[in-house]
C-alpha cells in the first residue's frame, strides 16, 4: 500500500488524548476558490488520498462516561473510524473530518437535525416534534462516526422516542445548517450585478417552446433570472392568454386591484400614467402595498410605434456603487423613509420604506425601493423643526446621486420589445422606464402579469437541485467575468489616453506660451 503522503497527515487529527485540534479549509470551500493549477493538482491529490484513507478505516471501539449520565451507571460508546476524530462535552459534540473539517455542534442542534421518518413525515415532509420538547440533559448513549456521516442513539430522547430510534446525519449538511432560499451573498446565490455594457454580452433569451416545455431549459432561464434579475421569452405566438401562462411556469399568478393579468395600453382619462403614450421614468410597482409583487412580466403583443422602446437598470450596481464609493450617503438611503401612495376613489394604498431595504442578516441589500410616480410627499417626520429640516439636505443630496448612477448611459440596457417577445424581471431589483411613443404612427399593446418572490424562491431551490449541471450552466457570471474583466481594461485604457492627451494638450499649451517644458517631458 502507497504511504500516506504527508500533506494529508497534516489535515488528520491524530488518535490520542485530547488531541490538539486542527482546523483547516474544507474541500468544498477550496474547490468553490480561485485556485492556482498547481493548487488544484494538489487538493486533488489530497482528495483521492482522502479516499483512499477512507477505503482503509480502522474501527476503534470506545466507551466512556458522559457528564450528562448523572449517576447511573449508563456509559456512552463510540464506534469511529480512523482517522474521523471526535470528542464529546457536556452540552456539544466536538467532530473532525479529513474532508469537511472540524465543527462543534451542540446536542439539541444534532437532535432537532434529525430527518428520520419518525421525526418527519416522508409524505408530508412535516416534523412530528417540537424543539420545546428536546430535553435539556439530552446526550448520546451511542455514536457512530466516520468523518462522514453521523448516527446518534440518544439517551434521554424527546418523551415517546424509544431506544430504537436513531438520527443519520450529514456531516457536510450540519455544517452548512438549514437552507435558505433567501440566501444572497453566497458564490452562488448573490445577484450578478451588470450595467449597460455587460447586459449586452449576457443577456438571456429562451424560446417560449424550450421555456414551457423543455424542463433544462427553463432551469437555466431561471437561474439567469435568478442572478441577473432579467430575461426575456421569445417566440410566442400572439394569444393575450399566454402571459398568465409563462407567469405560471415559474408560480401561482399575483392578483391585484389590477387583476391577474392587465393590459398596457394608451386610454383616455388614463388612473395610471403607463397607460398614456407619455414617457414613463424609472420605477418599480406596486410599493404602496405591503407586500410588493416580486416579479413582473411584461408580453408585447403590438408595438408598431415610433419610440416606445423599453429600459433597464440594476439598482443593486447602483448600491453597491454608492456603498464603496460615497458611503455615508449610502447610510442616508438606508435610513430615511419614503413615502409611496395610491390614492383613487376606489382604491387608497399607502407605504413607508427605506430606499436601499437592507437584509437583517447579512447587512447586504435586500430590496431596493424606488417609484417616483407613486411617491409621497416627504414623510411628516421629516417636516418641521431645525433639526430634521437639516436632515433632508444629505438626504436629498444622497437621492440625487442614487438618481445620476442610475440613469447614466453605463446603466441603462435599451431594447425595443416585438410582438412576441416577453421581459421577466426582478420588481423590487430591477427598475423599469419606457420611452414616449406615437399612437398616430401605429399600436402598442403589452400584457402584464406578477409573481411573488416566495414562489420564484422555491423554483430557484427546485431547480437547482433537480438540475445541477444546467443550473451550473445557466450561470450568467461564467461570461460576465470575462466581459468586467474586458470593460475594466477598456476604462483604464481610456484614462491612460485621457491621461496621455491631457499631458500633451498641456505641453503644446506651454509651447505656445514660450515657457520651458518641464523635466522629463518630451518636446
Amino acid at each position: 500500500m502507497r504511504p500516506i503522503p504527508s500533506t494529508i497527515l497534516r489535515h488528520v487529527a491524530r488518535r490520542r488524548v485530547n488531541p490538539a485540534l486542527r482546523t483547516f479549509v474544507s474541500s468544498a470551500k477550496r474547490l468553490n476558490s480561485e485556485e492556482t493549477p498547481k493548487a488544484q493538482s494538489h487538493m486533488s491529490e489530497l482528495l483521492q488520498d482522502a479516499s483512499r484513507l477512507q477505503s482503509h478505516e480502522k474501527q476503534r471501539f470506545l466507551e466512556f462516561k458522559h457528564p450528562n449520565a448523572g449517576s447511573g451507571k449508563d456509559s456512552t460508546k463510540v464506534e469511529l473510524s480512523d482517522p474521523a476524530w471526535l470528542k464529546a462535552e457536556p452540552e456539544y459534540l466536538k467532530l473532525q473530518s479529513p474532508i469537511h473539517g472540524y465543527a462543534a455542534l451542540p446536542y439539541y442542534y444534532l437532535r432537532d437535525s434529525c430527518k428520520c421518518p419518525r421525526c418527519v413525515d416522508p409524505h408530508s415532509k412535516q416534523r412530528s416534534f417540537r424543539t420545546s420538547d428536546i430535553p435539556a440533559k439530552i446526550y448520546p448513549r451511542h455514536i457512530e462516526w466516520n468523518g462522514f456521516s453521523l448516527k446518534i442513539t440518544w439517551a434521554n430522547d424527546i418523551p415517546g422516542y424509544g431506544e430504537d430510534h436513531v438520527s443519520s446525519l450529514d456531516f457536510e449538511s450540519l455544517k452548512a445548517g438549514p437552507m435558505n432560499t433567501h440566501d444572497n451573498v453566497s458564490t452562488a446565490t448573490k445577484p450578478f450585478h451588470w450595467g449597460n455594457k455587460l447586459m449586452q454580452g449576457v443577456q438571456h433569451w429562451v424560446s417560449f417552446d424550450d421555456y414551457m416545455s423543455n424542463d433544462a431549459k427553463f432551469a437555466e432561464s431561471m437561474r439567469n433570472l435568478q442572478r441577473l434579475g432579467l430575461i426575456f421569452v421569445k417566440d410566442i405566438p400572439k394569444s393575450r392568454d399566454l402571459v398568465k401562462k409563462i407567469s405560471e411556469r415559474m408560480g401561482p399568478v399575483r392578483n391585484s386591484f389590477y387583476g391577474e393579468t392587465w393590459d398596457v395600453k394608451t386610454v383616455p382619462q388614463a388612473k395610471n400614467v403607463a397607460y398614456t403614450n407619455q414617457f414613463l421614468g424609472f420605477h418599480m410597482d406596486l410599493l404602496y402595498m405591503n407586500e410588493p409583487p416580486g416579479y413582473q412580466l411584461l408580453h408585447c403583443l403590438e408595438n408598431s410605434c415610433e419610440g416606445g422602446e423599453s429600459l433597464f437598470a440594476d439598482s443593486f450596481r447602483v448600491a453597491n456603487i454608492m456603498r464603496k464609493q460615497f458611503p455615508s450617503e449610502y447610510k442616508t438611503l438606508t435610513k430615511r423613509l419614503f413615502g409611496f401612495e395610491y390614492m383613487h376613489n376606489d382604491h387608497i394604498y399607502s407605504n413607508v420604506r427605506p430606499l436601499f431595504e437592507l437584509d437583517k442578516m447579512t447587512n447586504g441589500i435586500r430590496n431596493v425601493n424606488y417609484s417616483p410616480p407613486f411617491q409621497s410627499p416627504v414623510p411628516k417626520h421629516m417636516i418641521g423643526g431645525t433639526s430634521n429640516h437639516a436632515h433632508f439636505k444629505p438626504w436629498r443630496q444622497a437621492l440625487k446621486t442614487f438618481t445620476r448612477l442610475l440613469e447614466s448611459n453605463s446603466s441603462v440596457f435599451q431594447l425595443k420589445l416585438n410582438p412576441g417577445e416577453c421581459v421577466i424581471f426582478a420588481n423590487r431589483r430591477v427598475v423599469h422606464a419606457r420611452n414616449k411613443f406615437n399612437t398616430a404612427s401605429g399600436s402598442r399593446w403589452l400584457a402584464g402579469a406578477y409573481v411573488d418572490e416566495d414562489a420564484l424562491l422555491s423554483t430557484f431551490a427546485t431547480n437547482a437541485k433537480k438540475f445541477p449541471a444546467e443550473w451550473s450552466a445557466g450561470d450568467p457570471s461564467k461570461t460576465g467575468k470575462k466581459l468586467l474583466q474586458k470593460e475594466k481594461e477598456e476604462a483604464l485604457k481610456a484614462v491612460q489616453e485621457y491621461n496621455s492627451r491631457k499631458v500633451e494638450a498641456e505641453a503644446e499649451t506651454m509651447r505656445e506660451n514660450g515657457r520651458a517644458l518641464p523635466a522629463g517631458s518630451q518636446g
